[in-house]
């Protein structure tokens, strides 16, 4: 079960109207160093999910270390988790 101010928060997010306004809530909510991390992840699984690279390519191409991409890969495991990055983050090679 989640935990109900996760819920709500993501409850939320959903009503909001505009991603420049998920953008300012997610500026308050946290750190650069926080973004960063959140960015280093969508771009890992992006790489991951599209079956194209290896784990050292994801690496390299997302200038991360090997551990956190060995970490992603296996939440990418699931094919439902695989097929939600290719359609909402396809690897189009942006960074």
């Amino acid at each position: 079960m989640r935990d109900p101010l996760y819920t709500k928060l993501a409850e939320h997010i959903a009503s909001l109207q505009s991603a420049d306004e998920v953008i300012r809530l997610l500026d308050m909510l946290l750190t650069d160093s926080e973004i960063h991390d959140v960015r280093d992840r969508v771009r890992i699984y992006s790489l991951l999910a599209s079956g194209t690279h290896s784990q050292r390519d994801v690496a390299r191409l997302a200038n991360v270390s090997i551990s956190k991409v060995i970490r992603g890969a296996s939440n990418t495991q699931s094919a439902k988790v695989r097929a939600y990055f290719r359609k909402h983050f396809p690897d189009d090679g942006a960074d």
